[in-house]
């Protein structure tokens, strides 16, 4: 299988992209379901980090499939065209501009866009949705987490732990606000012990986050320089 611009090539045919206005239950969209069976290596092993991060799943047939939901603000919106990019033959259209008021009034914009329902997700489902809830999975990191996700969980909600422009300080947050402190705890503990990084929780806004040491910055580094891009590279210490 290979793509060829919105045409999908399986065996001798070829299936068109079917528009984002079609039904999810249009034949077209069944058809083109059908030449796919699984997630690539590289787009498992990303929405492993962006599920630790701000994706979401959701199910529009009672959990048979499941499709994954991203949304980014303005600033990251050449991240949200990069994701976009990375899930291309799952998903139908570009990523979408919505704009809201905030409680001060002003114009808050960002980007989101969701891949198509299809059962190549329901591996995701089985790792982050605990009794219909986001959560995670036994060994989840042990087991899934490799440096690629770890770069794309950093990208997606992590950070400098100073932002103080004159700061020497290179240690990193995970913004785990999502999860609860057990397993903010465990993901903490998992990380120090398959990456052998200095990590430590702290209480954030009434949820707790990840610290990742400065002293192991460099051995972060060097799991994850491959694969943050450089529109993101903003949110690493200088």
């Amino acid at each position: 299988m290979e793509n060829n611009q919105n045409n999908i090539v399986f065996t001798d045919k070829v299936v068109a992209k079917p528009t984002s206005n079609k039904s999810p239950n249009s034949k077209s969209l069944r058809d083109y379901k059908m030449t796919f069976s699984k997630l690539s290596l590289i787009q498992w092993e990303a929405s492993i980090g962006l599920m630790l991060g701000d994706a979401s799943l959701q199910t529009q047939n009672k959990g048979r499939t499941y499709r994954m939901k991203f949304e980014w603000g303005d600033k990251n919106k050449i991240y949200a065209e990069h994701v976009h990019a990375l899930f291309d033959e799952w998903v139908l259209s570009s990523p979408h501009e919505k704009s809201r008021l905030n409680i001060n009034g002003n114009t808050v914009i960002n980007w989101g866009f969701q891949t198509i329902s299809h059962n190549a997700f329901n591996s995701l489902k089985d790792l982050f949705l605990i009794n219909k809830h986001k959560g995670i999975a036994d060994n989840l990191i042990k087991n899934h987490l490799t440096g690629r996700g770890l770069a794309y969980w950093f990208m997606d909600d992590g950070g400098k732990l100073d932002y103080n422009k004159n700061s020497s300080n290179k240690g990193l947050v995970l913004n785990t606000h999502s999860f609860t402190k057990e397993e903010v705890e465990i993901m903490s503990n998992d990380l120090r012990i398959k990456f052998n990084l200095n990590t430590s929780i702290r209480l954030n806004k009434n949820k707790y986050i990840i610290i990742i040491n400065q002293d192991t910055f460099d051995k972060f580094a060097y799991l994850t320089d491959d694969f943050i891009i450089p529109s993101m590279r903003y949110k690493l210490p200088n």
